[in-house]
């Protein structure tokens, strides 16, 4: 092995599997750039850097622990594979950084991400056996075990897992929100994040997903030091990515050197890790180094005897610290690496596995508390006859005892009231609350969240053309439902429309950055309209060019279980072409300020239950100025808007009305019509059953025999095959 001690001011991104489960392309780490940056607006921190690393690589300690080092990878295989490490426990907790979105992940992918983590740390993945037999020999397991403290830096009660609502979930490496990390000297604080932006990009326009990152120790000071890494990878074998980033934390780099761009032999000696023996003989299982200079694989798993940068021709594919999509193995000159940085004073490491921190952090002798009770479900919005998920998402304790209540829901498979992650059926439409109680042996404490589920009928409302102008809707409403993370809600304004005299808009000149707003459009039996399309009118202005405000339109086919993104614009190109200028002051657009927008909605079109949301992203830095919707129309692109109902001349009247409705059309020559009449849920309260109709104007009467209670009904009118449906509301 080179007695080089270079340490490469690097961190990480590892791929997976998952890497061709996702809709945007993978990047490289590029902590490069956050680093560069770092040391720009820092310089003070790079001179200590080096000047610590210098003091670190001299030291007699140092020096001791890398002569044996060498000494044992220059040896022969049989010390190699005889010598190990004692096991020892390193105290982690977790930030989980959320806007109330899929990044507030439940406790449980926590406790999964980490016992992946300590199987690779430990070398007891089950896929060992087929780590590559080039490599087996110098393969072996540092034995640092990562455990959740049970005390944070007061002494109090945690149980390592921290939840903060927090706009940083849209990471910037640049300008990031390191507001939670406690000592480093004590604790490896990992941040968990929705995703981690490119450099000095918004998140709105990285063109990639990262994974995570962090900074090799001693390279940024103790805020920075901790590791940041996106929520999708923390189940399963994605997990060993989060395996890479703790490798990159106690001191590794990538086995392709010092870049983030693998797949190019670099020159300089930049595609080794420093990690490389002098020439062995030919005993040594034909490698020529502990890891050999490489360029590197990203997502793919190339044989081992290839992609080197060396002349043994052979490459560490599977080592946990490439970005290959095979990760497997340390090596024993990595091993000794990791522990001679946890045993030195760079960044203080050799604190964080010291006796009296073990005990201080709660590692040793964990410290058992009443947890604060809190619980997650898989679902919140469901078509009825889904089965839920729900976990224990407590604070303060980890939870050892569970108790539920699940009102209106039905326990699934041998799921009990006394299960961690219960599994429950919703069969009616309605909301229901849940109740929860979390315990340990120093009590339990308990919570209910009122109207937490939403089961939604699998009946579509509406089942033809639909238009919205907001002359006369409610928002909220019977069609449109609207949340917000920060109240700041869609609201229907006479201050501007496109035409007509309301539409409905969003005050973003006064909003709270980072601040989330939905439109949740009523259901849509898409399949009945036939070649569908979503027109609308937008209106919106910056506040300054540099405004990275948000509009996303998404579909659901799940009763808003999952959504798909149907159209996207953000910062300037959100901003109309008839819009010009930036503008402080709130912004009320003419009706020629209003542009007009199409969807095509083809990948919903055999979808009999859709429905859609107008999701409006504040900028997390600096929102601009208002936004505003208007005449939004799910429409047959081939007949266009109200063709049929302007044709037959339909009027329903009176609406609102406190009995009888009248439902005239005018036919140009003899049809068919009937009328079903359903409630919110989509159950029939009226049928009128089809018969012939000649021509000229005839009048349906409903809710003549039987009175409707009051609230808002569905009325479809059929006429030989073509449907149209209105709202009424009784009162």
């Amino acid at each position: 092995m080179k007695t080089s001690h270079k340490l490469v001011m690097v961190s990480a991104l590892v791929t997976s599997a998952a890497f061709a489960q996702q809709e945007k392309p993978f990047l490289p780490c590029i902590t490069d750039h956050a680093t560069e940056y770092y040391f720009q607006t820092h310089p003070q921190e790079k001179v200590r850097y080096e000047k610590e690393m210098k003091e670190a690589t001299l030291s007699p300690e140092y020096a001791a622990k890398m002569a044996a080092n060498n000494q044992r990878l220059n040896g022969n295989n049989a010390v190699q594979n005889a010598t190990s490490w004692p096991l020892d426990t390193i105290p982690v907790v977790f930030h989980i950084l959320h806007m109330g979105g899929p990044e507030n992940v439940p406790n449980s992918y926590i406790y999964q991400a980490l016992a992946e983590v300590n199987r690779v740390h430990t070398k007891t993945i089950p896929d060992t056996a087929g780590i590559s037999p080039l490599f087996k020999g110098v393969s072996g397991a540092n034995n640092y075990v990562f455990q959740l403290a049970t005390k944070d830096p007061s002494g109090n009660c945690t149980n390592g897992i921290l939840h903060y609502y927090d706009a940083n979930t849209n990471w910037s490496q640049t300008n990031p929100g390191y507001n939670y990390t406690w000592d480093r000297t004590k604790y490896l604080n990992v941040y968990i994040v929705k995703e981690i932006c490119q450099s000095t990009a918004p998140c709105s326009q990285s063109g990639g997903i990262v994974v995570g990152y962090t900074y090799l120790p001693g390279t940024v000071s103790s805020a920075y030091d901790a590791i940041v890494y996106n929520y999708q990878f923390l189940t399963g074998t994605n997990a060993r990515s989060l395996a890479h980033e703790f490798g990159h934390w106690l001191g590794l780099s990538h086995t392709f050197g010092s870049t983030n761009s693998p797949g190019t032999c670099m020159s300089g000696g930049n595609s080794d890790d420093f990690l490389a023996t002098n020439p062995p003989s030919v005993a040594c299982v034909g490698v020529t180094d502990d890891t050999p200079k490489y360029y590197g694989a990203f997502s793919t798993c190339p044989s081992s005897s290839s992609n080197s940068c060396d002349v043994s021709n052979t490459a560490n594919v599977q080592n946990i610290m490439d970005y290959s999509s095979c990760p497997k193995n340390f090596t024993w000159g990595q091993i000794q690496r990791m522990h001679n940085i946890m045993n030195s004073t760079v960044a203080n490491r050799k604190n964080v596995t010291s006796a009296a921190n073990k005990i201080a952090t709660g590692v040793r002798y964990p410290q058992v508390c009443i947890p604060t009770p809190y619980f997650h479900a898989s679902a919140r919005i469901v078509c009825a006859g889904t089965t839920i998920t729900f976990s224990d998402s407590s604070q303060n304790a980890h939870a050892t005892s569970w108790k539920w209540n699940f009102p209106g829901g039905t326990l699934a498979g041998a799921s009990t009231l006394n299960d961690s992650m219960p599994q429950v059926t919703y069969s009616t439409p309605g909301m229901y609350a849940v109740s929860y109680t979390a315990g340990t042996s120093a009590g339990a404490a308990s919570i209910t969240q009122t109207s937490y589920i939403n089961v939604q009928s699998s009946v579509a409302t509406y089942n033809t053309n639909f238009t919205e102008g907001f002359e006369s809707s409610a928002v909220p409403g019977t069609d449109w439902s609207v949340t917000s993370t920060q109240n700041v809600n869609w609201a229907v304004t006479s201050s501007a429309a496109a035409s007509g005299s309301k539409s409905v808009m969003i005050q973003n000149i006064s909003n709270i950055p980072g601040d989330t707003s939905n439109l949740i459009s009523n259901t849509f039996n898409v399949q009945a309209i036939g070649s569908p399309i979503m027109t609308f009118q937008m209106s919106y202005q910056q506040q300054a060019t540099s405004n990275m405000d948000k509009l996303q339109i998404y579909s659901s086919i799940d009763c808003g279980n999952t959504w798909q993104t149907r159209w996207v614009r953000s910062g300037v190109s959100l901003q109309p072409s008839v819009v010009s200028g930036t503008s402080t002051t709130p912004f009320v657009p003419t009706p020629s300020q209003f542009a007009t927008y199409t969807i095509n909605l083809a990948p919903v079109s055999a979808s009999t239950n859709a429905r859609f949301k107008f999701t409006f992203y504040a900028d997390p830095s600096a929102p601009g100025n208002n936004i505003y919707l208007d005449n939004i129309n799910i429409i047959n692109s081939t007949t266009g808007i109200q063709t049929f109902e302007e044709k037959i001349n339909l009027s329903v009247y009176p609406n609102p009305s406190s009995g009888r409705v009248n439902v005239a059309f005018s036919l140009s020559e003899k049809h068919q019509v009937s009328v079903t009449v359903t409630d919110m849920l989509g159950r029939v309260v009226e049928n009128i059953a089809a018969q012939n109709y000649a021509s000229g104007e005839s009048i349906i009467s409903l809710a003549s025999n039987n009175a409707y209670q009051a609230g808002v009904y569905a009325v479809c009118i059929h006429i030989d095959g073509q449907q149209v449906t209105k709202k009424i509301v009784i009162e």
